[in-house]
Order: C-alpha cells, then sequence, then structure tokens
C-alpha cells in the first residue's frame, strides 16, 4: 500500500519510484542512468521520506533521510558497507503504521460480509503473511547484489528490476507503481462521491467535477515541503475518522447486536474479491527499500517490520469483524454509508476531506515519471495543463466506477498483485538463481509466482465484470454494495 504523507498507505504504498524517468523511446517509464537524474530522484525520494517523518512525529528532515552513496569501509562483497540510517525502529514502524492504514480499512467490513467473518480473516492473514514474506524478499535480493555484485545505485523497486531483468524490468516496475498510485487516488474521490451523495443526496458527477479545481492547484507543487500541511492534517483527519468509525461501530453493536444467524463464516464464492481488497490494503512494496535504508540498524529491519505488519493486520481485522457484527448482512462498502445521525455526519465529512487532501500526496512521486513519458523534451515541465488532465483524468475513472468495494478489488487484483507478489518473487530468482536458493524457497517462489497469475486473471475479472454488472444496474448480481 496504498504510501506516503506521515506516511499514509492505503495511501501511499508506493511511494517510491525507485528512480527518475529516462526520455520516453520504445519502451514506458524507463529511468535515466546519468548522475543528473540519480541525483534529482534520490532528492525527491529523500525529501519525501523526511517530509514524511516529521509529518509524523517531530523528526526532524535530518533524522529520516536515506544516505545517497554507499561508504568503502569494512564489510562483506566487494567491501561495501553502507552507512546506516538515522531512523529508530519506533520511527519506522510509525511509518509502516501509517503508510498501511488508510481508506482500504474502510472496504474490509464489506468485504467480510461477502466472504464470510472467517474466510476473511484466512484470506486477511494469509495475505499479509504472503506479502510480508515478499516485502522481505525484495530486501533480500537488494543486499545481494550490493555485497555480492558490488551494485551502489539501488535506491528502490525499479532500480533492482534494472539490474536482473534489464530495461523491461525496471519499466515494468515504473509503469505498476505508477497505475497504483493514480488507483489509490482515484479510489479516494470515489469515497468521497459516495458518501456526499449518502450524506446531501449530491450527484456524483458533480461531486467529482468540483473535486478537480483544487486538486488541479495542489498537484502543481513541486516541493514536498510546501505539502507538508496538508499532508499533516489529512492524516489527523484520517486516523481521528477511522477511530470514529470503530466507535460507531461498537455502539450500533450494543445497540443492535446480530444474531448468529445474521453472520456467515465462510462464503467461498466471494474468495477473489475478500482477497482483491486485502492485498489492496496491504500493498506496499514500493516503501519497503527507502525504509530499510533509513533505519538505524539495517539487519534489524526485517523484525520491525513483520511485527508491525502483524499489529496492522490485527486492526484490520478487528475493523472488519466489528464493522460485519455491527451492521450484518446489510453492510456497505465503503462502511462510513451505514452509519446515521450528526455524529455519523461529521465523521463522513472529516474522512472525506482527509482522503481528498491524501490525492495530492498519493501524485507527488508519480507526475514528474508521467510527465517524462508522456511529454517530448521541448514541452515545460513540470508542465500545469497535463498534471490538470491527470486530474481529470482520475475524476473521471471516479464517475465511472461508482462502487467504493469493486474498484479497490479491481485494483488488488491486477496491479498490487503483479507487485507485491509475482515481481519480487521473479526477482528474486533472477538474483539468485536456483544454486543460490534452497529447494523451499524456490517452491515458494514459484507458488507465488503462479498463484499471483492465476489470482490476478481470476480476481481482474470476476473485479470486472462485477463492475460492468453494477453500472448496467445489476447490483444483486455484481459484488458491490450500494452506493
Amino acid at each position: 500500500m496504498e504510501v506516503e504523507r506521515l506516511l499514509s498507505t492505503d495511501d501511499y504504498p508506493e511511494i517510491e519510484l525507485s528512480s527518475p524517468t529516462r526520455k520516453a523511446q520504445s519502451a514506458p517509464l524507463t529511468i535515466s542512468s546519468d548522475d543528473y537524474h540519480k541525483n534529482q530522484h534520490q532528492q525527491l525520494q529523500n525529501e519525501y521520506l523526511s517530509n514524511n517523518s516529521s509529518s509524523s512525529a517531530s523528526y526532524s528532515d535530518e533524522e529520516f533521510e536515506i544516505s545517497p552513496s554507499p561508504s568503502k569501509t569494512k564489510g562483506g562483497g566487494h567491501g561495501h558497507e553502507y552507512p546506516p540510517g538515522t531512523a529508530t525502529s519506533s520511527q519506522v514502524a510509525v511509518n509502516i503504521f501509517i503508510s498501511f492504514v488508510g481508506a482500504g480499512m474502510l472496504g474490509m467490513p464489506y468485504a467480510f460480509s461477502k466472504s464470510g467473518w472467517l474466510l476473511g480473516i484466512l484470506a486477511l492473514s494469509a495475505t499479509s503473511i504472503a506479502n510480508v514474506y515478499c516485502m522481505l524478499l525484495l530486501v533480500k535480493t537488494r543486499r545481494k547484489l550490493e555485497d555480492s555484485d558490488g551494485h551502489t545505485d539501488l535506491f528502490g523497486h525499479g532500480d533492482v528490476g534494472r539490474v536482473v531483468a534489464g530495461y523491461w524490468g525496471e519499466s515494468l516496475v515504473n509503469g505498476c507503481l505508477v497505475l497504483s498510485q493514480v488507483g489509490f487516488g482515484t479510489a479516494y474521490l470515489i469515497f468521497v462521491a459516495e458518501n456526499l451523495h449518502n450524506i446531501a443526496k449530491i450527484e456524483r458527477l458533480w461531486t467529482c467535477i468540483a473535486c478537480v479545481p483544487i486538486l488541479a492547484i495542489l498537484v502543481q507543487i513541486t516541493d514536498m515541503k510546501k505539502l507538508s500541511p496538508v499532508s499533516l492534517f489529512a492524516d489527523v483527519v484520517n486516523i481521528t475518522g477511522l477511530c470514529a468509525v470503530l466507535f460507531e461501530d461498537y455502539q450500533v453493536s450494543v445497540a443492535n447486536p446480530q444474531g448468529d444467524e445474521d453472520l456467515t463464516a465462510i462464503n467461498y464464492s466471494s474468495f477473489l474479491y475478500v482477497t482483491g481488497v486485502a492485498i489492496y490494503s496491504l500493498e506496499g512494496v514500493g516503501l519497503v527499500l527507502p525504509l530499510e535504508s533509513s533505519h538505524v540498524c539495517r539487519d534489524e529491519f526485517p523484525s520491525v517490520m513483520k511485527k508491525t505488519i502483524f499489529g496492522i493486520t490485527s486492526l484490520m481485522i478487528v475493523f472488519g469483524c466489528s464493522g460485519y457484527y455491527a451492521f450484518g448482512s446489510i453492510t456497505e462498502s465503503p462502511i462510513t454509508l451505514n452509519l446515521g445521525g450528526e455524529w455519523a455526519t461529521v465523521v463522513k465529512l472529516c474522512l472525506c476531506v482527509g482522503l481528498y487532501l491524501t490525492f495530492p500526496m498519493m501524485m507527488f512521486p508519480v507526475n514528474e515519471v508521467l510527465e517524462n513519458f508522456f511529454l517530448s523534451d521541448k514541452m515545460p515541465k513540470p508542465n500545469r495543463a497535463f498534471r490538470t488532465c491527470v486530474v481529470i483524468a482520475s475524476a473521471t475513472i471516479a464517475y465511472a466506477v461508482p462502487n467504493f468495494g469493486l474498484f479497490l478489488s479491481l485494483v488488488g487484483s491486477s496491479i498490487c498483485t503483479l507487485l507485491a507478489f509475482i515481481l519480487p518473487c521473479y526477482f528474486h530468482l533472477l538474483a539468485f538463481g536456483r544454486r543460490g536458493l534452497k529447494y523451499w524457497e524456490i517452491f515458494l517462489d514459484y507458488f507465488l509466482i503462479g498463484f499471483g497469475v492465476l489470482f490476478g486473471i481470476l480476481g481482474t475479472y470476476e473485479s470486472f465484470s462485477a463492475i460492468m454488472k453494477h453500472n448496467g444496474g445489476d447490483e444483486d448480481e455484481s459484488l458491490g454494495g450500494g452506493s
């Protein structure tokens, strides 16, 4: 995930673009290898992470920067030992937490209501375990390339792809990161449109149109520090809103408890849907390498990652089960559509504002990539008209896909599955080779690649078909819940 402001990751799961873009040639979204672009990318990456760190707590920019170059000291391999970052384990944990806990949680209760609470818990837990394994595979792959092969410029996912798979590996990673970021931002606009329609019966078309002007201004900002106040406000509002939703679920559960007959434990027909939402909610592979680099002791990062993701997964299970227990078979996506009363209206509006202001943070790391790919060298960059068109395109998609839950599942089943499972395992196999891996490692890599491909095809098809049925008015047969 989403990713990241204080870092928010449903929201900014994919903040790290791996490298600056090369001028478009015969393939999309490639990276320049010259020093100017590398320095430009590293400055962007460091500003992004240091700003997010300062947003989430009282950490200074210097406390969370990634050192751009290695120092030759004692170490293994070719004698390279990279200087540690300055972020403590608690600081890294905070940024992981904020990057994963976001809008995806709002679709979890409905996903549980479709799959059943037990299947939902199992799918979310299995997804979490596989996700952590694959993210740490990426860390392991980078370390192998650093220590054994002497590479010193592996700042992100795309850089690893470039070294092990060449030009197309890097292009594929960066293309997927861009699509995932745009997808996360679009999901926020869908959320805003659905909730304003629920509150005041405002037509979704007018909401999507009204979202464009302010966002078109905010996406023109090229200095992350100038977005810091917006980022901090959005994070506070989002987290407060999620806590308020959980409290509302508790109040509804106490006042109107659901009987056991109203709660389904397992519904296999919605396995693909709940898994897609889980993958969306937990995707954050683009963030793992810069966070690992920022840690004061890189060897401790895997432990910090495992413990933090375990806590996040537990929270998501509680959130999903609480919403389903409170509203039973009438649970909607997002869960805010079930809330009623004046206080619930305040909560909905707060989340709308928070997610709306998160949009420019999601687009910050991808605007330059899109400009380098679509615009010629003769055109000015940053290009105001182009960035405005990207916002308009996102708003158009948000209007065309009027269901929050189905869009989460679509993004999770397609782009997020490729980024989170298939590519890390594939790069791991290429970097180590069969002789460098144990049999169980080879089996797991091939299993996750195979599962990812199969699930990606089936899940994407099912989600897309459900969206088409929903848009055609056949809501009973689609997976999504009301708008």
